[in-house]
């Protein structure tokens, strides 16, 4: 038997995240807690689209980067077409280098002497940093990555890193640093790479700093079941599995799942497009969150998630039905179990107009007696949810 519970507004499920996903509303003042950018950080559409829209109108941002940095920039150039494709307005994740049309400004790679976090030295970018944004007031948010240089650091590099770090911040108090960790080597667990970002990780926890983890997000795929880092996964995405085999997870989870529906094309340097499609995730996330969000205190954006009166659903027979009016269109469905994950999509062909849509929950193995299920209606503008319990 299923019980449908009333409606209520999406992401309900964001609260449940909180464990790395928490977040000080004020993003120029003092933290009293770490705010760290992970896996658990890539569920884009739980972010309110106000929070994002206050990104774009509040953040502005220069990020340092070479080629394994781009991924983000790489990931976020295709995010917004992908997006509209789940019915996103146009421009909804939009950049640009001025901020023109409602965009996020993000000045990309703008440095003279320095490339990366390591490269021409571990202390070149901080002087550069210094330099661009007193010639730059109105940049409060810089972030920086690294390239291969934490794969073999020093314990004494690692230290003049974190130092400089906070040697910024407490020099321009108005600025947000964001600090990161580096891409995956095929060290595992026992390798120096996994040593010294466990170090910017305690460093970050330690001193509530704001921790954008790159090689957190490239060690999970989108389930989030497997921690690919500790199966000796490389930048590319290859791993080695309990058999010996080498097996790349991303490719294997792009061929299990739809491009344009689950996962997008975008050339992700040095790797596959799904970590591009996640690091792009991830970054929009930390900038809803400074931009105020608050997972942990369940925020909702009355803005995105509005009951629409012309889209009704019941539960028939096994079946939950969705219908809509004239008025509406619908794109599918989307349905979550308690943990977030997504267990079920179905995108319907009524783009328009008056429509119906039944689906057989009890012929679907994904769901399960005695558990609570979110469902999602994609509609363009409004996110409509609801929830239901199977007995």
């Amino acid at each position: 038997m299923l019980k449908l519970f009333s409606a209520l507004y999406f992401p309900v499920l964001a609260g449940l995240f909180l464990l790395s996903c928490n977040l000080h509303a004020d993003p120029f003042s003092s933290y009293d807690e770490p705010i760290i950018i992970d896996h658990n950080c890539t569920r884009i559409e739980q972010i309110p689209v106000e929070f994002i829209n206050k990104a774009r109108e509040d953040l502005k941002v220069v990020y340092g980067h070479t080629s394994h940095g781009s991924q983000l920039i790489s990931g976020m150039d295709g995010l917004d077409n992908f997006m509209q494709g789940k019915g996103y307005d146009s421009g909804t994740f939009g950049f640009n280098w001025d901020g023109s049309g409602g965009a996020l400004l993000l000045h990309d790679a703008p440095f003279d002497n320095a490339y990366d976090l390591g490269n021409p030295n571990f202390s070149a970018w901080a002087s550069d940093t210094r330099q661009y944004l007193n010639n730059h007031p109105e940049i409060n948010v810089v972030m920086w990555s690294w390239c291969g240089q934490v794969s073999w650091a020093s314990d004494s590099d690692m230290n003049t890193y974190l130092s400089l770090m906070n040697d910024l911040e407490a020099e321009f108090e108005n600025v947000v640093f964001v600090y990161m960790t580096g891409h995956l080597d095929g060290g595992g667990i026992e390798g120096t790479l996994n040593r010294n970002n466990n170090k910017i990780r305690d460093f970050c926890n330690e001193n509530n700093k704001i921790l954008y983890d790159f090689a957190d997000i490239e060690s999970y795929d989108p389930d989030g079941q497997t921690n690919y880092m500790a199966l000796y996964a490389n930048d590319n995405c290859d791993y080695t599995d309990s058999g010996g085999e080498e097996r790349n997870w991303a490719t294997e989870w792009q061929q299990s799942h739809t491009k344009d529906v689950d996962w997008y094309s975008c050339s992700a340097a040095h790797s596959q497009a799904l970590n591009g499609n996640l690091k792009a995730y991830a970054a929009w996330w930390l900038f809803a969150r400074l931009a105020g969000w608050n997972p942990d205190a369940g925020s909702v954006s009355a803005k995105q998630f509005v009951k629409n009166d012309d889209v009704d659903w019941h539960i028939e027979n096994g079946n939950i039905v969705f219908e809509w009016g004239k008025s509406s269109t619908v794109y599918g469905f989307n349905f979550y179990d308690s943990s977030g994950k997504m267990v079920y999509s179905q995108l319907t062909n009524e783009r328009g107009g008056e429509g119906k849509s039944t689906i057989n929950l009890n012929g679907l193995n994904h769901f399960h007696q005695n558990e609570l299920y979110i469902f999602r209606i994609i509609t363009p503008g409004n996110r409509i949810s609801g929830k239901f319990a199977a007995f």
